[in-house]
């Protein structure tokens, strides 16, 4: 005997609920911090962490708009609820972070003919470092140090705003401080933006990269579906070989981009 079709309907609801595709749009901002995040004329337009989520994401039925905003700044509208989210923060209490997207060294910095050499914390004594206000970049050693620093202004020099990175270069090369630490792939296309390659040398780099990630507010409770879709794009990305033309559109080294676990969340 056959159930009657309400029933059957009703019975079947909660699946068909589950099954449906997210939708609606997703605000995630950051700075101009190219390759991973591009920007011109006050806008994002690329990028290779911009990119690879709204590719991931739109499987999903999600649409994503990237907002241009200091990064101090993205990551407080996302913890008020202003924003859904940002790109590459540095951990942070109030976010819920992605599975990696991409790996990323900092390096430090010199004018061209500069002896001075990274050899880990001690070599920074009496030394003035360049740095972006509330930047990640490495997880360990070096962002300790930052927070250990912070009010000494003889130790760093922050920079803020929607293009620090390129205030930073731009100081070092007109003397402002001897030593700048910027992310590696970053300083490569600042560097060649200026064309200050012959003005510049690297002088050793942090040992642990950093994960970028997306950070949603830990206290959203849609966090956890756009994470799991996220991760789930990633994969699927990945396997279709669209993550590695996308890695090579940005010319990211290998290591600077991240092969998803088959059970990444």
């Amino acid at each position: 005997m056959s159930l009657p079709a309400q029933l059957v309907l009703w019975l079947a609801l909660p699946s068909l609920v589950a099954a449906a595709p997210l939708a609606g749009t997703v605000r995630l901002a950051s700075d101009d911090w190219c390759p991973f995040i591009c920007a011109s004329h006050g806008q994002i337009n690329g990028g290779y962490l911009v990119d690879l989520t709204r590719q991931a994401l739109a499987p999903s039925g999600l649409q994503v708009a990237s907002l241009l905003l200091p990064l101090n700044r993205a990551v407080s509208e996302t913890a008020a609820g202003a924003i859904e989210g940002v790109y590459a923060p540095s951990t942070d209490p109030r976010l819920q972070l992605s599975v990696p997207l991409a790996y990323s060294r900092a390096c430090f910095y010199t004018l061209a003919g500069v002896a001075w050499r990274y050899r880990g914390g001690e070599s920074l004594h009496a030394l003035r470092v360049g740095v972006i206000a509330d930047y990640g970049y490495d997880d360990g050693e070096m962002d300790a140090y930052i927070a250990q620093h912070r009010d000494s202004s003889a130790s760093l020099a922050f920079a803020f705003g929607d293009a620090a990175g390129l205030t930073n270069l731009q100081k070092l090369l007109r003397g402002r401080f001897p030593v700048w630490l910027e992310h590696e792939a970053v300083a490569r296309q600042l560097v060649a933006k200026l064309g200050a390659a012959s003005r510049i040398r690297q002088a050793g780099c942090l040992a642990q990269a950093l994960p970028l990630t997306i950070g949603f507010a830990a206290h959203d409770a849609r966090a956890g579906q756009w994470l799991q879709a996220l991760a789930d794009g990633l994969r699927s990305l990945s396997a279709s070989g669209q993550l590695a033309a996308l890695r090579a559109r940005y010319h990211l080294l290998p290591d600077e981009a991240a092969t998803p676990a088959p059970n990444a969340r």
